[in-house]
């Protein structure tokens, strides 16, 4: 089972329209995928679930993201997520003709009441100090996708909050890879210096708690996530290429040490924003044009490649 985690420092640069997508093209393969929603705003929930569907088969039955983390108590197991899983009915019929499966953790909108209770359990700003919650906060999730019934997914897909807080890091303590959304424009190659910055400061944070409690804590185990790449979104194009004012841009992304996906998608509003009413991501929708389906299937494939050659090169 590969652990994807998809981070952005910013709103609004097609986070969820990837991990919708790239979950989709692959279930159509025939693999075995589960997205995680960890996002209080909910929009890939609501991707594949109308609000009514979600308040009424979900929300009221306690099938969220939130439920499982309250479920919780402090030094327990946590519930195994298997029983919080559910599968798009309409998503899933899609998805089906070989074999494949596509399920969902769905996120709450008041998932981020979780978040700031999880911090104010850490402890504070100091909580890399205070090790006694630390590992029950940042290994919660690492610890639900090790339990029955969780390991017989081909892929999970996180879609993280697009900031760097308890959410995003518990995340990233579960994932091996980490892929980067970002549109091409003046903020993206901060944005993406500033996400990787943290990413580090973190991983080097974890693995230093880890290695002085390895003894105490010895389930605790260092934090290597690698990161797949920078997939740019929302790419206006003119006559078949990036439209000129974009092109620095793009090349500033790639300037920045981070691989940076060859394959990009486009700017089209109406194709992703269907989805919502559809409850199909663009990719399994006939009625998406045929440019952007190409795109993110190349960027899927792409990432199939990277995922295949980071396993070869860590065997």
């Amino acid at each position: 089972m590969k652990v994807v985690a998809i981070a952005s420092y910013k709103g609004g640069v097609g986070k969820t329209t990837l991990t919708a997508n790239i979950g989709a093209a692959i279930a159509r393969l025939g693999r075995r995928v589960l997205l995680i929603d960890l996002d209080p705003q909910a929009n890939l929930t609501f991707s594949f679930y109308q609000p009514e569907a979600w308040r009424s088969e979900l929300a009221d039955h306690r099938r969220t993201m939130k439920a499982w983390f309250e479920s919780w108590r402090p030094e327990t197991l946590p519930p195994p997520l298997a029983g919080y899983v559910t599968t798009p009915p309409v998503a899933a019929a899609a998805v089906a003709e070989r074999g494949g499966t596509l399920d969902l953790l769905a996120s709450h909108l008041s998932l981020g009441d979780i978040e700031m209770n999880l911090a104010a359990h850490l402890g504070g700003a100091q909580a890399h100090r205070s090790t006694r919650h630390y590992f029950d906060v940042y290994q919660r999730l690492a610890t639900g996708l090790a339990s029955p019934g969780m390991s017989d997914y081909d892929l999970v897909l996180i879609d993280c909050p697009p900031h760097f807080g308890v959410m995003t890091r518990a995340a990233i303590a579960a994932c091996d890879h980490v892929l980067i959304p970002a549109r091409p424009d003046n903020f993206s190659a901060l944005g993406i210096e500033h996400l990787l910055g943290k990413l580090r400061r973190y991983v080097w944070e974890y693995n230093r708690v880890a290695d002085l409690q390895s003894g105490v804590q010895p389930a605790a185990k260092r934090l290597e996530p690698r990161v797949l790449g920078v997939v740019l979104m929302m790419v206006q194009y003119y006559r078949g290429q990036p439209t000129s004012f974009l092109r620095p841009h793009i090349h500033q992304a790639a300037s920045l040490g981070v691989p940076l996906f060859e394959s990009m998608v486009r700017l089209s509003t109406r194709s992703f924003a269907g989805s919502a009413e559809t409850e199909l991501p663009a990719v399994l929708s006939p009625d998406v044009p045929g440019d952007v389906v190409g795109e993110l299937v190349d960027v899927v494939e792409e990432f199939l490649r990277r995922l295949a050659a980071d396993a070869r090169a860590t065997a």
